[in-house]
């Protein structure tokens, strides 16, 4: 398994319901306009109520494509992980 991998594996491992926010600094125009679209469309999404499941669902993608994407914002400091949803169990 190669470094790369491990941070997708971490936040795949976590689940699917796991929670992420972006960060404030990270919601300057400037920091936003300089993301991969791709990578921008699940930063928007992140707003500590949706899961990585309903995030794969909004922008029809795996949640293994998406939890590769949280992952990348996270080594970038530009989310948190928030943790599940209350309640679930």
């Amino acid at each position: 398994m190669t470094e790369e991998k491990a941070p997708v594996n971490g936040v795949a491992q976590q689940g699917a319901r796991m929670l992420f926010r972006a960060l404030d600094t990270a919601t300057a125009p400037e920091v936003i306009r300089r993301m991969e679209r791709r990578d921008r469309v699940i930063f928007l999404l992140l707003d500590g109520k949706r899961t990585i499941s309903d995030i794969a669902r909004l922008v029809h993608r795996s949640e293994l494509d998406v939890a590769y994407t949280i992952a990348c914002l996270l080594r970038t400091g530009y989310v948190e992980r928030l943790g599940e949803p209350p309640g679930l169990w």
